[in-house]
């Protein structure tokens, strides 16, 4: 419920396995993608093994304050989003590769103006921390873009001299060109990252800078860096026909093996077709990709992006409006193919980091009383066993789950194969759904915007933005994804966005008509729309302009024909930009008597032991008892009630009559 941040989906979310991953049938190869606008996929492990941080593990998005430790580094640079997505990684099975270590485009901005020792401290605090972040990190870009020329004219040329620090602090050099400096860079990270394959990445290496990139890398195996790897980006590829592109990626191989003295693997690091149209994007899709997967010195191929209209480059997305284009159409039918399941490889991809443990879930986030489901899979596995808080669940491939509290929960998983044992967890969320604090809001009444249900996104609330976040204030009043403020006269839902809704639960006191009265705000000149339901009960709200932003006003929603009993309010939005801060239900004045004063009713004794009584409340009455934890634990439709199957407690009482209801706090005291 951002302006100013929109994400393709839910930070974060765990999924499980609806269909294959693409490249799956592949024992060494993998097929990866990006994340998307800082975001992974809600799809992403159901096609890509292997994800690249489009932006989130670069140096300029992590660090953000000079350092005189790598605890400080820990305890005070940006790590957050990058943490998910390796973690997200390591429970889902998917290959996480750092992108970058070092790039002289994006940098951190304080670092301008460091050279010498104090630079050369800085890049050896962050390379140890990244280590001590993601131990367990398969595949690292080292160094990304550094041939002459390359990330040298961004922020106003600042990125070259940035260049030249770099060379001059790593390795005394003042010529970046001699790359004595990239090699420093390899050394560094195979000290501190001793088992992860080490890539040297570059663009334009199929055309312009070829010749570059062959001596570049050459260079660096010569003067003893510890490289693995190399890396074409693959955005230049547009009219490169079939054989062009094989031509040239086998002459770049065969030169790099025979001028270093040693053969390295070969990964597409960011591939993209950018064609203007379908046709175009699926002919380079089907000529070039299985030239690269069945040529054995290429581990892995990574996709630049999938989602359309949220690349790097235009057209190239392969998904657009939930739709696969022809190009994807064609990538999913070529990798099950025999001739993609078969491709050979003398450098297995795959194998980066030991024997892989794939675990999913089918959900991340459940509500209390239902049951989830945990995969597992490694190759070759003669166990595999699952466990919570030390006690074993299930063993298999498989196993069923029904947790019986609500809470976040680690179940970890262990698996044994010939090739070693191998340990991963999925963290599953319980959330216990139902209304805010646990009662029922009383209609008729106000109900404060804020005081949406409990539960989680697609249960008790809809939400397109990452985190509750909106103006100045961030997890205000609650932390779930719905954006919340305060305001003069309190607390308001804001920045709603089409698509976005709220679900509340209600009591309708009595069946008849309800005059309803939204208190709403939208600086849009053009107005707004909502939408208010109860049951089958609808209606469409246009919203003019309040005034400024922040300016709130009353909007008549009309009047509600509403049924008595429990049952579910929505407030749905239909037009960016609105801001929330309570809705109010007034029974007609036709309708039928006043209710009664809450304080009619009372509950006798209290606190109480054997049994209570309801008194004021009339015969026809039910009373539900609520833990704090908002479940119902005992319904009685008798004013006299037994507590012998109540535990001892603090209960809210929901008392409903023919024309209250009222809620009363009970002491049970055995």
């Amino acid at each position: 419920m951002k302006r100013c941040l929109f994400t393709i989906a839910s930070a974060l979310l765990l999924m499980g396995q609806a269909q294959a991953q693409l490249s799956k049938g592949n024992p060494c190869k993998f097929l990866g993608n990006i994340t998307t606008r800082g975001s992974i996929p809600s799809d992403y492990a159901t096609m890509w093994e292997q994800l690249t941080p489009e932006n989130e593990t670069k140096w300029g998005s992590i660090a953000n304050k000079e350092v005189s430790s790598v605890d400080e580094a820990l305890r005070s640079w940006n790590w957050r989003s990058a943490e998910n997505e390796y973690n997200w990684c390591k429970q889902n099975g998917v290959q996480f590769k750092f992108h970058c270590l070092l790039w002289t485009s994006q940098y951190p901005s304080y670092l301008a103006n460091f050279t010498g020792d104090r630079l050369r401290k800085q890049v050896e605090i962050w390379i140890e921390a990244c280590s001590k972040k993601f131990p367990d990190v398969t595949i690292i870009d080292v160094v990304n873009e550094a041939i002459p020329g390359h990330a040298e004219g961004d922020n106003n040329g600042q990125a070259k001299t940035f260049k030249k620090n770099l060379s001059q602090a790593m390795s005394g050099s003042t010529n970046p060109g001699d790359y004595k400096w990239i090699t420093e860079a390899f050394k560094l990270a195979r000290k501190f990252f001793p088992n992860a394959v080490l890539v040297y990445n570059d663009y334009n290496t199929f055309q312009w800078q070829k010749n570059e990139f062959i001596d570049l890398v050459s260079t660096l195996v010569k003067q003893g860096a510890p490289i693995d790897a190399y890396g074409h980006q693959s955005h230049d590829l547009n009219d490169m026909s079939g054989n062009d592109f094989k031509s040239r990626l086998y002459d770049i191989h065969s030169q790099i093996t025979n001028k270093s003295g040693r053969e390295l693997a070969c990964y597409l690091t960011e591939y993209d077709i950018a064609k203007q149209g379908d046709n175009g994007q699926k002919t380079r899709y089907s000529e070039q990709i299985p030239i690269a997967w069945e040529a054995d010195f290429v581990a892995g191929i990574t996709l630049w992006g999938y989602v359309h209209g949220a690349t790097w480059v235009d057209d190239s997305g392969l998904i657009k409006n939930g739709q696969d284009r022809p190009a994807m159409t064609w990538l999913r039918q070529y990798m099950a193919s025999d001739a993609a399941k078969n491709a050979r490889a003398r450098f297995c991809g795959k194998a980066a980091g030991g024997p892989s443990l794939v675990v999913s879930a089918s959900e991340s986030t459940i509500e209390l009383g239902n049951t989830v489901t945990i995969s597992a899979e490694m190759d070759g596995a003669s166990q595999i066993s699952y466990s919570v808080g030390g006690s074993q669940i299930g063993t298999g491939s498989k196993v069923t789950w029904t947790p019986t509290e609500a809470g976040e929960f680690k179940v970890e998983v262990s698996a044994t194969s010939s090739k070693g044992s191998v340990k991963s967890s999925v963290t599953i969320k319980v959330v216990e759904v139902g209304p805010y604090g646990g009662t029922a809001a009383a209609i008729p009444g106000k109900i404060e915007a804020e005081n949406y249900d409990n539960g989680f996104a697609g249960k008790a609330f809809n939400d397109l933005s990452d985190g509750n976040s909106c103006d100045n204030y961030t997890n205000y009043y609650r932390s779930d994804d719905v954006d919340i403020k305060k305001i003069t006269n309190g607390v308001a839902i804001g920045h709603c966005q089409k698509g976005e809704w709220m679900n509340y639960t209600v009591n309708v006191a009595e069946d008849g008509d309800y005059d309803v009265v939204l208190r709403v705000g939208t600086g849009n000149s053009d107005g707004g729309q909502m939408t208010v339901s109860i049951g089958n009960t609808v209606k469409e709200v246009s919203i003019d302009q309040t005034g400024d932003w922040g300016t709130f006003a009353d909007v008549k929603v009309g009047t509600m024909k509403l049924s008595k009993g429990e049952q579910v309010l929505k407030l749905a939005i239909d037009k960016d930009w609105i801001d929330i801060d309570w809705i109010s239900f007034e029974k007609d004045k036709t309708g039928v008597a006043d209710y009664a004063n809450n304080n009619v009713i009372t509950i006798f004794p209290n606190p109480a032991s054997s049994n209570i009584e309801i008194l004021g409340a009339g015969d026809d009455v039910k009373v539900e008892f609520v833990s704090l934890a908002g479940s119902v634990v005992k319904v009685s439709n008798e004013t006299v009630v037994s507590l012998d199957d109540v535990a001892n407690g603090v209960y809210m009482l929901r008392i409903t009559t023919p024309n209250e209801t009222v809620v009363k706090k009970l002491v049970v005291k055995k």
